[in-house]
C-alpha cells in the first residue's frame, strides 16, 4: 500500500487489481475497479485492540495485518 496524493494504493484481495483509496475514508470498505469484490477497509492508524476484540478485528480481517504487542513490565 503506498501513498500517492492523499490517496492510498490498495490491491484486490480477489483478482490483484491496484486500487486508489482516498485517504478520508479510512476504515470504510470499498469494491475493487476490476472485479468489483469487496476491498477490505483501510486503516492508516493504529487501531488499539484487547483480549476482547483481537479475534473479532485481526482474525477476520481479509486483508493483511501488521500487530505490535507489547507490556508494561
Amino acid at each position: 500500500m503506498a501513498g500517492t496524493g492523499g490517496k492510498f494504493k490498495v490491491r484486490c484481495p480477489a483478482c490483484g487489481v491496484a486500487n486508489l483509496i482516498p485517504a478520508d475514508r479510512e476504515g470504510e470498505t470499498g469494491k475493487c475497479g476490476g472485479c468489483h469484490g469487496a476491498l477490505p477497509p483501510l486503516y492508516l492508524h493504529p487501531v488499539p485492540l484487547t483480549d476482547r476484540s483481537f479475534d473479532s478485528f485481526v482474525a477476520h480481517y481479509p486483508g493483511p495485518v501488521l500487530a505490535e504487542f507489547w507490556a508494561p513490565w
